[in-house]
């Protein structure tokens, strides 16, 4: 031990001389390694990291999937008496719970905040091992059909909207004109399970049994809602197959009972679909995962690459250093000793910046991406990470170290100290100059056009037309505070008062009394009466403003008028491809479309259909005219002005006290957060690109300059016999464009077989389009090159001969 502490003693003496290499070496190690360090550690917890419950490879969770008579899924999610079914007469799940995801609006708090609610069964509570910093957890008096308005509250719902109040059992919450008393407070501790939505935090539990279904959709065997769950534990050794067709059984023959006089369900069926709690959580992130880690990778190669050129360079500094230890006995083993002390420091104070980066890392991942990948709350520097950090750093050590080891000739070192080292200096073999070369000019290529792809694509999502407008535009929906929704001849006056009372806002310049075009439509099934063929349709309601507001075109027909809305008239509009289907060789106005018994609607105009954003393919879509009681309303506001939530609050207060305000959204705000994916991939992979350029720029001219300068001697001697600068440019370009083709040649093999290992998941990427990206790539790569090539001759070309010759003396 003291042997090496000497040595890391004598190692810090002689590189503290050198702070301009110190800093080089631990600013870009630093960097790239925490990258890295992030990614891994966002690997691990997503892919490696068991999930927080006890038993998570028994928990699963159960989806129903429709198909139709063509055998097609058009939707996935239950009808609830068809959940209602399972959840009574399953014999699966040892243990069940009912799960159903949604928003209120907190009445008797002074800001009235919307929060975020899920409707459960006590079962749940038991099955992700919920543990309670305060009370309990839901019990049999909380199971279906008891009826028994209690809650539990997260603990960051105790801390924000309670103030940590330690008297809080007993407190009551008003939600929709029910008042609970609050049983339970969750731990801080407890990781809920991402079913739902990843990134959405419930912040209240309620029982089941207030669930915001209403009495029609509690009935509905044809109707189905996205927001409910199903969840169990498997003790039986049954596989994953045999518990879907035990349960598509169960459910799908009760369902086919049911429906079997709706003609339109004629040939549909269900079927489940169940997945473990890791495969339902994760999703598709474990793809960005890998995409990142590869990009993160490549980052690191090539800086490690530019650190190994500058330890070149130091170990050739170091030749009189080395061939005196060498003269009074040094072996080869005590001379990588020696450098492995230095190259151990340097690593050891690059992982401690690279650990201060990824915590950052983490902290800008809990803030920026917890809508997008799921986990990343449980983000933190651990063990693994602090494992990674050491194997990694001792890696590259032992690496760096046996390069530069390498590069010694033990038995030329005697003669450098006898001719003092003049024109005997260390040299980098040829071999390893031009693999240095070709793997730099591999990666940079591959990276760079996997980066511009993306940013290409992601690009090409942001510009994409949606077909209407969202600047200045808000959408305001307010809910009802009391238990039962008033009839809607006693809702339309208020609503109308509402309006009216808005539209004297200043900063209000209209106002339609529909949903916005980000928001959801509905999935409705409707069937065409002249050919009887059944549609399953994208519909919405709207008023006559909607079209003119957001800037959406009428190509063909009538707009709604305000007595459609007024008299609920039976007419309706549809977009183009939905129209295309109704009438592939004519036009659709005029046709009637069934929504199922004696409801019909006549088609009386046809409008150019919209896109959420980020979408490629366009829908079939219908609009129907809405209700004058409807409580969303989509408001323009005045250029530079702004409604707030408080202001709406006020004005709803002046109307009347039944109504609260549920939300108030800025569609640009919106829509920016449905395009945060996008741009994120947009910023990432062009500041990967950006990086992996500049990274390579460095390496490459340092290789290269190495190269040069070696060559010093040769290079004034073919000056001093007439050779002229582009006769010498020609010379090192000629002598490297080999091992740059070699660089482009391989990354093409790379990129082909990527291709090929993931055809089906790449679909989406590569096409005949990106082939005008890669000769872009190859050619920056080139012209990286040339200047590499050419830019340490400048010192050469711009001197007389007799300079080179005396420098290689």
């Amino acid at each position: 031990m003291s042997q090496f502490s000497y040595q890391q003693k004598q190692a810090w003496a002689g590189l503290k001389k050198k702070p301009g290499f110190i800093a080089a070496i631990v600013a870009t190690m630093g960097t790239t390694l925490g990258a890295l360090l992030c990614v891994l550690t966002l690997a691990y917890v997503l892919i490696a990291k068991p999930l927080p419950y006890p038993d998570q490879e028994q928990l699963f969770q159960v989806n129903s999937v429709f198909s139709n008579n063509k055998g097609e899924r058009v939707g996935n999610a239950f009808t609830y008496p068809g959940l209602i079914h399972m959840y009574d007469n399953q014999t699966v799940f040892s243990e069940a719970a009912l799960l159903y995801a949604s928003e209120d609006v907190l009445i008797n708090s002074l800001n009235q905040p919307t929060l975020e609610v899920l409707f459960v069964t006590p079962e749940y509570f038991k099955l992700v091992d919920a543990p309670m910093a305060l009370g309990r957890s839901f019990e049999e008096t909380e199971a279906k059909d008891k009826n028994n308005p209690v809650g539990i509250i997260s603990y960051q719902t105790w801390q924000q909207q309670f103030a940590g109040d330690e008297n809080i059992l007993g407190k009551k919450m008003d939600f929709s004109g029910n008042s609970f008393s609050i049983v339970g407070v969750l731990a801080q501790e407890f990781i809920e399970p991402e079913l739902y939505e990843t990134g959405v935090t419930t912040h209240v539990f309620l029982p089941w049994d207030y669930n915001q279904s209403g009495p029609r959709l509690r009935t509905s065997w044809g109707n189905i809602n996205i927001s409910q769950m199903y969840i169990g534990k498997l003790t039986s050794p049954m596989t994953v197959s045999q518990i879907n067709q035990t349960l598509t059984t169960l459910v799908n023959d009760k369902w086919q009972e049911e429906v079997t006089s709706v003609e339109f369900f004629k040939g549909w069926s269900i079927a489940m679909d169940t997945k473990s709690f890791k495969t339902e959580i994760l999703g598709d992130s474990q793809r960005t995962v890998y995409l990142l880690l590869a990009g993160v990778i490549g980052l690191v190669l090539i800086a490690c690459a530019n650190i190994a050129n500058l330890f070149i360079s130091r170990t050739a500094e170091q030749q009189r250093q080395l061939a005196i230890r060498a003269a009074v006995g040094a072996n080869k083993k005590h001379l990588f000793s020696t450098i492995f002390a230095e190259t151990n420091l340097l690593m050891l104070f690059s992982v401690g910046v690279a650990l201060v980066i990824s915590s950052g890392g983490f902290y800008m991942m809990q803030q920026l991406l917890a809508q997008q990948l799921p986990r990343v709350g449980e983000l933190s520097i651990n063990w693994f990470t602090l494992s990674c950090a050491v194997i990694i750093a001792l890696s590259l050590a032992l690496f760096f170290a046996r390069l530069s080891t390498r590069m010694i000739n033990y038995k030329a070192l005697n003669s450098t100290l006898q001719s003092s080292g003049k024109g005997t200096g260390i040299q980098v073999s040829q071999g390893i100059r031009k693999l240095l070369i070709i793997s730099q000019v591999t990666i940079v290529t591959t990276l760079v056009f996997i980066n511009i792809s993306l940013f290409q694509d992601a690009k090409k999502s942001i510009d994409q037309p949606l077909g209407y407008n969202t600047a200045n535009l808000s959408t305001l929906s307010l809910s009802i505070s009391a238990t039962t929704t008033p009839p809607e001849a006693e809702r339309i006056p208020v609503m109308n008062e509402v309006r009216q009372k808005l539209l004297e806002l200043p900063q209000i310049v209209a106002i339609n009394q529909s949903s916005a075009p980000l928001n959801s439509f509905n999935l409705n099934a409707q069937i065409s009466v002249a050919t009887n063929e059944r549609f399953v349709v994208n519909t919405k309601f709207i008023d006559q403003h909607y079209f003119n507001m957001i800037g959406q075109t009428l190509l063909e027909g009538d707009n709604f008028t305000a007595a459609d809305v007024k008299d609920d008239n039976a007419v309706m509009i549809v977009n183009t491809e939905f129209a295309q289907a109704l009438a592939p060789e004519g036009s659709a106005i005029g046709q009637q479309i069934s929504f199922g018994g004696d409801q019909a609607a006549t088609i009386i105009g046809i409008v150019k259909g919209t896109l959420y954003p980020g979408q490629a393919e366009q829908p079939m879509q219908a609009y129907r005219p809405g209700s004058q009681a409807s409580t969303v309303m989509t408001l323009r506001i005045a250029d530079g002005q702004e409604l707030t939530r408080e202001q709406a609050v006020a004005v709803l207060k002046e109307v009347t006290t039944q109504y609260t305000v549920f939300d108030l959204v800025k569609m640009d705000e919106r829509l920016n957060e449905m395009l945060f994916t996008q741009y994120t991939t947009a910023v990432t992979s062009a500041v990967l690109a950006v990086l992996t350029i500049v990274l390579s720029a460095i390496g490459l001219y340092g290789i290269l300059s190495y190269s040069t300068q070696m060559r010093g001697f040769e290079i004034g001697t073919r000056m001093a016999i007439g050779a002229k600068g582009r006769d010498l440019i020609k010379l090192i370009v000629g002598e490297n464009s080999s091992s740059i083709a070699i660089g482009i040649i391989v990354s093409m093999m790379i990129l082909l077989g990527i291709y090929i290992g993931f055809n089906e998941e790449l679909a989406g990427y590569f096409s005949l389009q990106l082939v005008p990206v890669f000769v872009v790539t190859i050619v920056l790569i080139s012209l990286i090159a040339l200047f590499a090539c050419y830019w340490p001759l400048r010192q050469f070309i711009n001197h007389p001969a007799i300079h080179s010759l005396r420098g290689s003396e």
